[in-house]
C-alpha cells in the first residue's frame, strides 16, 4: 500500500511538472512549430525581406512623425494635409509609399501609416 502512494506521488509530481492537468489531453507543445531543415534557407530569406520591408516602413515614417509632433506643439493642431508639413518647412518632403501601399493620415489626432492599396 505503500509502495502504491508513493507512486500516485510520483504521477502528480510529473503532471504538475509539465504542466498538464489530463493525460487524455494529448502532448503538451511549446514554442514555434518545428521547420523542416530543408526549407530553412527559404524560411530565412522569406523572414529577412519581410523584416526589410518593416524597418523601410518605420524608418519612412520618422521623419513624418517626428515633424507632425513639432507641427503640433507649435501650432497647436495638426496640418489638415501632410503637404502642410512641407510648406512649413517642418518636413523636407513627404515620403514615397512603398509598391502596393498609400500613406494615410488622420489630422483629427495626427495618426499616420501605411495601408495596403486596395486589389483593383
Amino acid at each position: 500500500m505503500r509502495a502504491s502512494g508513493l507512486g500516485m506521488v510520483v504521477v502528480a509530481a510529473v503532471m504538475v511538472g509539465c504542466g498538464r492537468s489530463d493525460p487524455a489531453e494529448g502532448p503538451a507543445q511549446a514554442g514555434p512549430p518545428a521547420s523542416n531543415p530543408l526549407s530553412a534557407p527559404v524560411d530565412y530569406l522569406g523572414a529577412t525581406a519581410a523584416g526589410k520591408k518593416a524597418a523601410e516602413k518605420t524608418v519612412n515614417l520618422a521623419p513624418v512623425l517626428s515633424a507632425l509632433q513639432q507641427f503640433h506643439v507649435a501650432e497647436d493642431r495638426y496640418p489638415a494635409q501632410l503637404q502642410e508639413l512641407v510648406q512649413a518647412g517642418f518636413l523636407a518632403r513627404v515620403p514615397e509609399a512603398p509598391p502596393g501601399q498609400f500613406l494615410r493620415y488622420d489630422p483629427t489626432d495626427g495618426a499616420v501609416r501605411w495601408v495596403a492599396r486596395p486589389a483593383r
